[in-house]
């Protein structure tokens, strides 16, 4: 399973080596980016304060809209205080350089992708590389925390496909 960032970087290792892979699940994921914006800017994610309250307040429910939890908010802002400035800002750095599309075409492994359809940081359109792979795309009316805002709907579908393999 590879959501968000981790979409590329699945597709890249499926490409190397599917020695006992069955399938893949994308989760409101891209193979390549579509924003442009000077990589120097990057730099600036480590000087920001973005491990405070007010931003982990106002990017968890932009990221989970009308399905944000208190609980999850206060799960989220932990886990960002985890992470070091340094590898988000270079999380950042690599997602704008992604470009794994043509590995994605040459993938033959079954996959699915869920799309979240009121995702506000991986739009709709993101999809179409992965639809003109032959992936399956399933929509499901959540935010980019698919799996976090709609665990049931999301394991439901990933339950499915794990299903084909037995």
């Amino acid at each position: 399973m590879a959501e968000s960032f981790s979409g590329p970087l699945a597709i890249m290792l499926a490409s190397a080596d599917t020695a006992g892979l069955k399938g893949i699940v994308f989760v409101a994921t891209f193979a390549k980016t579509s924003v442009r914006v000077p990589l120097f800017l990057t730099h600036t994610v480590e000087i920001m304060p973005i491990k405070s309250r007010l931003l982990t307040g106002v990017a968890q429910p932009l990221l989970m809209g009308r399905w944000s939890r208190r609980d999850f908010t206060e799960k989220f802002r932990r886990a960002m205080k985890l992470v070091p400035a340094k590898t988000i800002a270079g999380r950042l750095r690599e997602a704008l350089n992604a470009d794994a599309v043509e590995q994605l075409r040459r993938l033959s492994l079954p996959s699915i992708y869920l799309q979240a359809t009121q995702d506000r940081l991986v739009p709709p359109e993101m999809s179409l590389d992965f639809g003109r792979a032959a992936c399956e795309i399933l929509k499901i009316d959540g935010r980019h925390f698919l799996l976090q805002a709609k665990p049931s709907q999301s394991a439901d579908q990933i339950m499915d496909f794990a299903a084909r393999f037995d």
